[in-house]
C-alpha cells in the first residue's frame, strides 16, 4: 500500500503522545473516547483477547484447510523449517514466543477475527479490574480496558491493544483491510482448523491504525510519526510499516532513529512504483539506518514484480504476488505488493527473535545479518541491481542463527495451536 505525502517536508521536533479526553464521571455517561468509538461502530474486544493471556496446557492441532493455497509459504521455506502438525522438526530452535511484540502501522486490525484475535498484544497497564474511586451503585465498566482512565499514564485512554491514530480512539479497527491482511501474513493463528497461517503464528500483535483513505497524505505522515512513537514507547521489538512516500521527513526519521536507540528493528516496503531506489528514493525504507529492512516483491517464479521498488538500496525480496490472508469480517482474500512481501520478512524476524532465551537479549543486529546472509539467490542475472542480497529463506536465516542457539537449550520447533472458530488491491 502506498499512500500520496505531502510535496513539503514535514519538519517537526517533537510529536505529542497526549490525548486531551474530558472526563464526565464514572457512571452511565460515556467518555468522549467511548462516545467517537460508538459513532465509528466499532465492535468491542473479545473477552477471550484476555482470557489467551492466561491459557496453559495443549489443545488439539487440526489442518488449516487454507494453508496449501498460501504459496508465499513454500517460497520461504516455511515448510522446510517446520509444520504445525509435527514436531519436533528442527532440534535447537525455538517456537515463535508470545513475549515478541510486532507494531503493525497500517490501517488496523479487525481485533474480532478468529485468526488474530488472540494473537494480540495486550498493554498489560491498560488490562485487569479497577474500582471507581467513587462509590456508585451504577453499572459501570470495572476493568481499565474501558474506564476513561489513562491508567499506565503513556498519554493515552484505554489504549489495550494499541490506538487508532486517524479517529483518536483506543479500538484500532480495520474499516480498510490491508491491516488486517498483513496482520495475517505475520501471526495469523496456526493448527486451529481455520484458515491458514501466518509466518510466526504465536507472537503479539500491536495495531496502530495511521492510513486514512480518505485524509490528505500530511495527516497520514503525522499519524505515521506519532505510531512510530508509541511503538517506540510501548516495547515493541519489530515495527512492520508498509506505506511511504519519495519526499524524506525530518520527523519521521527521528522517530525511527529513537527506534533503533531502543534497539527496535523496522522492516519497510520499497514501494510500488516499479522504480530504482538507487535513484529515487523511497522513504522511510530509503532512511541510511542499520535498523531498518527494505522489502522488494516477488512472484511463484522468484522474479521481481514488475510494480515493485528495486536497487541496491533494497535488502532482500519476499512473496509478494496473490497472496492469501486474512481480511475483516472472519474473511480471506488476496493481495498484491511490497507490503504482503514486508510482511512475511516480518514474520521471519519475529520467529528469529524468539530465539532469543530472554526478549530482553533481542538484538536487531543479529536478526538483520541472519535475515540477509540467509538469503537464496534471486534468478536474474542482474539480481544485484535488483535487491542487495536475494529472497528471504526462513531455513537459510535459522542456519544463519544455528551457532548461536546450538549454545542454547531451546526446545524443538513447534507451532501452538490455538482455539478453534471459524480481497483488495
Amino acid at each position: 500500500m502506498r499512500e500520496n505525502r505531502a510535496e513539503k517536508q514535514w519538519n517537526l521536533f517533537v510529536i505529542g503522545l497526549a490525548l486531551s479526553v474530558h472526563l464526565t464521571g464514572f457512571g452511565k455517561e460515556l467518555t468522549l473516547s467511548e462516545r467517537r468509538v460508538k459513532q465509528l461502530n466499532y465492535p468491542p474486544i473479545s473477552e477471550e483477547t484476555f482470557s489467551s493471556e492466561s491459557w496453559s496446557g495443549p489443545r488439539p492441532t487440526q489442518l488449516d484447510p487454507l494453508i496449501s493455497q498460501d504459496w508465499g509459504l513454500t517460497s520461504i521455506g516455511f515448510f522446510d523449517a517446520f509444520t504445525p502438525l509435527v514436531q519436533p522438526m528442527k532440534a535447537g530452535v525455538s517456537s515463535c514466543s508470545k513475549d515478541v511484540v510486532v507494531a503493525v502501522v497500517d490501517t488496523g486490525i479487525d481485533y474480532t477475527h478468529p485468526e488474530l484475535r488472540e494473537n494480540l498484544w495486550v498493554n498489560a497497564g491498560e488490562s485487569g479490574p479497577w474500582t471507581p474511586p467513587v462509590a456508585t451503585n451504577e453499572v459501570i465498566c470495572r476493568d481499565k480496558s474501558c474506564n476513561g482512565v489513562d491508567d499506565d499514564g503513556n498519554g493515552f485512554i484505554d489504549d489495550v491493544i494499541g490506538w487508532d491514530f486517524v479517529n483518536d480512539v483506543p479500538l484500532p479497527f480495520d474499516t480498510h483491510g490491508h491491516g488486517s491482511h498483513i496482520s495475517g501474513i505475520i501471526a495469523a493463528s496456526a493448527a486451529n482448523g481455520v484458515g491458514l497461517s501466518g509466518v510466526c503464528p504465536r507472537v503479539r500483535i500491536m495495531a496502530l491504525k495511521y492510513y486514512d483513505s480518505s485524509g490528505a497524505g500530511f495527516n497520514n505522515l503525522q499519524n505515521t510519526v506519532k505510531a512510530f512513537h508509541y511503538a517506540n514507547k510501548m516495547g515493541a521489538k519489530i515495527i512492520n510499516y508498509s506505506g511511504g512516500g519519495s519526499e524524506a521527513a525530518a520527523a519521521e526519521r527521528m522517530a525511527l532513529e529513537d527506534s533503533r536507540s531502543k534497539g527496535i528493528l523496522v522492516v519497510a516496503a520499497a514501494g510500488n512504483d516499479g522504480r530504482s531506489n538507487d535513484l529515487l528514493p523511497y522513504y522511510p525504507a530509503s532512511y541510511p539506518l542499520d535498523n531498518i529492512i527494505s522489502v522488494a516483491s516477488i512472484n511463484r517464479q522468484d522474479q521481481l514484480l514488475p510494480s515493485s521498488n528495486f536497487g541496491k538500496i533494497v535488502q532482500v525480496a519476499a512473496p509478494g504476488l496473490s497472496i492469501l490472508s486474512t481480511l475483516p469480517g472472519s474473511r480471506y482474500g488476496m493481495m498484491s505488493g511490497t507490503s504482503q512481501a514486508t510482511a512475511f520478512v516480518t514474520g521471519a524476524a519475529a520467529l528469529l527473535a524468539s530465539q532469543f532465551a530472554q526478549i530482553k537479549d533481542f538484538d536487531y543486529r543479529s536478526v538483520k545479518t541472519w535475515l540477509t546472509q540467509g538469503t537464496r539467490p534471486m534468478p536474474e542475472a542482474s539480481s544485484k541491481s535488483l535487491v542487495a542480497y536475494g529472497i528471504l529463506s526462513v531455513p537459510g536465516a535459522l542456519k544463519q542463527s544455528k551457532s548461536w542457539t546450538a549454545q542454547k537449550t531451546a526446545p524443538s520447533i513447534a507451532l501452538e495451536v490455538i482455539k478453534k472458530k471459524n480481497r483488495i488491491r
